[in-house]
């Protein structure tokens, strides 16, 4: 499967949760912009929830995710019911306006005029 990533504007980051003794987590939101944009929330578990102290709300930030999915069923006699999570791990600004690369001197597939060239045309 390919990375999964996801690019949008940070709209907000919550506190720590200590869930257990052992497990903690910490979950924030970002809005695609697209046509119809998509308020995603996304999770930060266990060593990665400072990954996002790093950022502030209303930037852009692109998003590398794993995605977790996992049933569970109150008792034998009710529906079994599918929870999906998306779990961070890495995380970085996107560089807005970011100035393209530099055009070469001679574009690709171009002979630069100090070369001799033996085509007959």
């Amino acid at each position: 499967m390919e990375p999964l990533k996801v690019i949008g504007k940070l709209k907000r980051i919550n506190n720590v949760q200590q869930i257990t003794d052992t497990f903690k987590k910490r979950e924030f939101v970002i809005v695609t912009d697209e046509q119809y944009p998509q308020t995603i929330g996304i999770e930060l578990v266990q060593d990665k929830v400072t990954l996002i102290d790093e950022f502030k709300e209303g930037e852009i930030i692109e998003v590398f995710f794993n995605l977790r999915g996992r049933e569970w069923q109150k008792d034998s006699n009710s529906e079994i019911k599918v929870f999906n999570t998306l779990t961070a791990w890495r995380i970085q600004k996107v560089q807005t306006g970011a100035p393209a690369a530099a055009p070469s001197s001679a574009p690709q597939g171009e002979a630069s005029n100090d070369v001799d060239d033996d085509l007959p045309f």
